[in-house]
């Protein structure tokens, strides 16, 4: 079997064959095909997985997949039941959350402000229909940077508490490390989260990301706020809540655009590095628009000159999956090797890191980062 799967191009590494497969696409579009077997052989890490699982924010899908495919027993029992709790939290999580951010939406709307929801309350909905499977846990908000001192103002007035971090050993809020507090000082294109105790068991705490910028401050590339808030849309998140989100086009921007400043930019990437379902949320993103929509997000990235960063990414989900963004996005001469194996070390500051995307997701270790040698 495993020369088979490397013939067709999956990874000769059982467990991360599978872990692929349920990302992809967690047999809500097709049938699985037959890496779903590989979970029976006798030889299969199931410790890993689950841990891999874990990792790339897919325990709750993991469960899903399980499920659905009548391979919930061939999970051994004293890792069964962890996994489908999971599965049952992020449930409960989800409706939590999705309420909650219906009430921002009021108290903002009330305020007069415009905002849009991004990544994973509306996401759950627009890529995955099934509520629970697509992790998050927090609420994540885009708005106008002319608009940052009033959106604090109503968050505060709606409950919420600034610069500050829940502690879960106390379940309670502290302020924010005077370290993290200068480098959001530093950083105007978010805030530090917004945090409000709840009291509930499930979820003792909402948090709240708000950016106002699809990249970050200081960035070399840039998409204009004007536009991004004049295309906010609705979308209906469940049959109760329906939320304000960004347009089609600027969505495949900002999810790309966020694993690039995840993976690309080393401070970021040292302390959280990218995710296989982050990249997943790309594919099935951009597989779900119409030929107009995808020609319209070629026009913006050519617009704004993003097609580097959109190269760096759409390059590596390619690898991944063998789809074909960059040659969809005409990007094909930005995908060099040497900018595909590139990472931002600071203003003018260049370090590379060797390897594949896919090794570097599927290993725990943290991706090491060099200079670059000189010419």
């Amino acid at each position: 079997m495993a020369e088979n799967r490397s013939a067709i191009g999956w990874p000769d590494d059982a467990v991360w064959s599978f872990i692929e497969l349920l990302a992809t696409h967690q047999g809500l579009d097709t049938p699985p095909d037959e890496r779903a077997e590989l979970i029976r052989r006798p030889d299969f890490d199931h410790g890993r997985l689950v841990e891999q699982a874990m990792r790339h924010g897919l325990l709750a899908a993991l469960a899903d997949f399980l499920n659905r495919h009548g391979l919930r027993r061939d999970l051994p029992a004293r890792l069964r039941a962890p996994v489908i709790s999971a599965l049952r939290h992020s449930e409960y999580r989800a409706h939590f959350l999705t309420t909650e951010a219906a009430r921002v939406a009021a108290a903002l709307a009330e305020a007069g402000l415009t905002l849009a929801f991004t990544k994973g309350v509306v996401l759950q909905n627009s890529l995955y229909d099934v509520p629970g499977i697509r992790n998050f846990n927090d609420i994540d908000l885009m708005i106008a940077p002319d608009d940052r001192e009033p959106v604090r103002a109503a968050l505060l007035e709606a409950g919420f508490a600034a610069s500050t971090e829940f502690d879960p050993g106390t379940k309670d809020l502290r302020p924010l490390p005077r370290n993290d507090e200068r480098m959001y000082q530093l950083s105007p294109d978010h805030w530090p989260h917004f945090h409000r105790l709840t009291g509930d068991l499930g979820v003792p705490d909402v948090a709240l990301d708000v950016a106002n910028s699809l990249t970050w401050h200081g960035s070399e590339w840039q998409v204009p706020m004007d536009a991004v808030m004049d295309g906010v849309v609705p979308a209906a998140v469940t049959d109760e809540v329906t939320l304000p989100t960004l347009s089609p086009v600027h969505t495949f921007l900002f999810l790309c655009l966020h694993v690039f400043r995840e993976g690309w930019t080393v401070r970021t990437a040292r302390r959280k590095d990218v995710s296989l379902a982050q990249f997943v949320d790309i594919l099935r993103h951009w597989t779900q628009q119409p030929p107009a929509v995808r020609q319209a997000i070629a026009t913006a990235v050519a617009e704004y000159g993003l097609g580097a960063p959109i190269a760096w990414v759409g390059a590596h989900t390619d690898e991944l999956f063998g789809s074909d963004l960059v040659e969809e996005l005409e990007l094909t001469a930005q995908a060099r090797p040497e900018w595909l194996a590139s990472a931002g070390g600071g203003p003018g500051r260049r370090l590379v890191w060797s390897g594949d995307i896919r090794e570097r997701l599927r290993t725990p270790a943290p991706c090491s980062f060099e200079a670059l040698a000189a010419p």
